[in-house]
């Protein structure tokens, strides 16, 4: 399969630029955007990009992020951004894994246009599926649970 080196925004269905913060595209991956357009279109319903910049590209913090870029002459494309879907956010999470998306998070202590919103972190790190939660700042990693099945939530 051929790598996307840019993004061609006619060629996507459900999203414009003019939807991200100003430079932010350029500096998330092509293919990134075109998995998030594929998952609108799996969803069947709007998915609002976040207004923040932090929320698609980074330069300084955690270097293991999908956000993080790096500086200098160490730069890449983000795999990474943040996104608020307007339906439940569990039938978001369950599309998500089924588009593809390695690394989700469900933020349940986010805000979008000053009203308190469900928002869903999506990235295609390299490895197997890691889901997380938020709430309250507080994480937690739903899956895989370390010596525990997932399942075990639920009892």
């Amino acid at each position: 399969m051929n790598e996307i080196t840019h993004i061609v925004w006619d060629d996507l269905n459900h999203f414009s630029e003019s939807e991200f913060p100003a430079g932010v595209t350029e500096k998330v991956s092509p293919a990134f955007l075109c998995k998030l357009d594929k998952f609108r279109e799996a969803l069947g319903c709007a998915v609002i990009p976040s207004p923040l910049v932090g929320g698609w590209f980074r330069n300084d913090g955690s270097t293991t992020s999908r956000h993080y870029i790096g500086s200098g002459n160490m730069l890449r494309k983000a795999d990474a951004g943040d996104v608020f879907p307007d339906c439940d956010i569990f039938h978001a999470l369950i599309t998500a894994v089924h588009c593809g998306f390695t690394g989700i998070g469900l933020y349940f202590d986010t805000n979008y246009a000053g009203e308190k919103k469900h928002m869903l972190h999506l990235d295609t790190r390299p490895g197997e599926l890691v889901i997380w939660t938020r709430d309250n700042k507080k994480y937690t990693t739903i899956y895989p649970r370390p010596n525990a099945s997932v399942f075990d939530l639920l009892s």
